[in-house]
Order: structure tokens, then sequence, then C-alpha cells
């Protein structure tokens, strides 16, 4: 999980591989224990449990899924990256979701996880 401040995209890089392969204890690691996560409108999640165990669920809703990481800009202690989120509509469809999250971090853990994306085409 150790990754040098100067390469946060790399870091996002190696989450979003994690996700990709449905492993959602690494894509937790990176979140500190009282981490606040927030996708789209919903309520938001609470500690590294609460989003270790929402991704899971998330990517168990998807017959696969692949992030493309267009661009991470970082400003201060926040990333904003944008996304191209690939995946398969349940009539077979593929997709190419566009997706923004905003990272806040605190030294090399996630405080805070902003997800700005509609996901209902997927659904």
């Amino acid at each position: 999980m150790s990754t040098p401040v100067s390469d946060r995209t790399g870091m996002v890089r190696q989450m979003c591989a994690a996700v990709d392969a449905g492993d959602a204890e690494a894509f937790g690691a990176w979140f500190a224990d009282d981490a606040i996560y927030v996708f789209g409108n919903d309520e938001p999640l609470i500690g590294r449990a609460a989003v270790v165990e929402a991704t899971a669920g998330a990517a168990g809703a998807l017959p696969w899924v692949r992030h493309v990481v267009d661009q991470v800009a970082e400003v201060g202690d926040q990333l904003f990256c944008r996304f191209t989120i690939e995946t398969e509509a349940p009539d077979g469809k593929q997709l190419a979701l566009p997706c923004v999250t905003v990272i806040w971090m605190s030294g090399e853990q996630i405080v805070g996880y902003r997800v700005h994306m509609d996901i209902s085409p997927a659904l």
C-alpha cells in the first residue's frame, strides 16, 4: 500500500486495479479507519469496514468492471480523478460511463472519498 507522496496517480491506478479484480479488501486498505465515502446521492459510509463491504457488494452487482484513469490532478491534500468506467448493462450492451472522484488525503490514507457518477445504465 505504500506509495510515495509524489506518485498519487500510481496510488489511484492501484486502487482501481483492486476494484477491477474484485479485491475490496485491497481497495479498502487505502482508507483511514474513520474515512467518509459518498457515492452519488447515497448516504455517507463511515469507516474502512463500511467501504470494504460496499465495494464488495458493488463488485457483485456488475458482471465486470474496468476503470480507465483519464486524469489525476493533485491540489493540496485533494486528488481530482477523472475516469471512464467500462462495464456491461443487463442487456449485454457495453458501457463507458464517465466518473469524477474527489479524494481527500491525510498523509498516505484516504479520509474522504466522493464519487460523482450515474451508475443507473449499468443496473
